[in-house]
């Protein structure tokens, strides 16, 4: 089967092609890039790169949040159009989850972060049993001296939010991941995508929900407190 994944939902985003185990194609759109502008072309770059054509595709892979309002609904409107136009299954990753795949073997607990803008991090925490990630904490958008108060040693730290804000975050038996670590990979998330369409976890257009953890920034300047937001959906 060959599956297209969408990550639109944090700062740095990405699509890619995924067939047989393999990633064939990837393409990351960079911090500062409109998504709405060139999220289409780059899927079409990457079905040209691969000899294929949108009916060719048998299924979708789409970041579900938490991220930024806009980024998140331009990835999943296009996620359903693909899906209802091709009539295929589609399936849902959480954007903090697929950070946490990136982690090495061995790593322990694994905190996700992302910077969620406004002095806010989004962050979860998973860790590995037997191959599979486990969650451990569930998505918050939080402060970081809130979060600080919750790492508990030995634990990687990975994402951008972390490397935001170590300086408040790192303390003995705490671990900053690499740099290359800081945003999503596209070809995993099409892995991933892949994977669990193969376990029929496929969904209709209509079961892509966003994720949010944080109210809208209208939602803000009405004077909403920005201390700590659990999943919002």
């Amino acid at each position: 089967m060959l599956v297209l994944a969408l990550d639109t939902a944090l700062a740095g985003g990405g699509a890619a092609l995924a067939q047989g185990g393999r990633v064939l194609a990837a393409r990351r759109l960079e911090p500062g890039q409109s998504f709405s502008a060139r999220l289409l072309l780059a899927v079409q770059e990457l079905l040209d790169r691969a000899g294929a054509a949108p009916a060719d595709l048998g299924g979708l892979a789409v970041t579900v949040g938490p991220g930024f309002f806009t980024g998140l609904r331009v990835g999943l409107a296009t996620a359903q159009g693909l899906a209802l136009g091709l009539g295929i299954p589609s399936v849902g990753v959480g954007s903090l989850r697929l950070l946490a795949e990136a982690a090495p073997a061995g790593a322990g607990t694994v905190w996700a972060m992302a910077d969620a803008r406004r002095g806010l991090i989004y962050a979860a925490a998973f860790a590995r049993e037997g191959g599979e990630l486990v969650r451990r904490q569930e998505d918050v958008a939080i402060t970081p001296e809130r979060l600080a108060e919750r790492l508990e040693p030995p634990a990687l730290l990975l994402g951008s939010g972390a490397r935001l804000y170590a300086q408040t975050l790192l303390g003995p038996g705490l671990e900053l991941a690499p740099p290359e670590l800081d945003l999503p990979d596209p070809g995993r998330l099409a892995l991933i995508g892949a994977r669990r369409l193969a376990q029929g976890q496929g969904l209709g257009p209509e079961g892509l929900r966003p994720r949010y953890c944080r109210p809208s920034e209208a939602e803000v300047r009405f004077g909403l407190p920005l201390d700590e937001y659990r999943l919002i959906q």
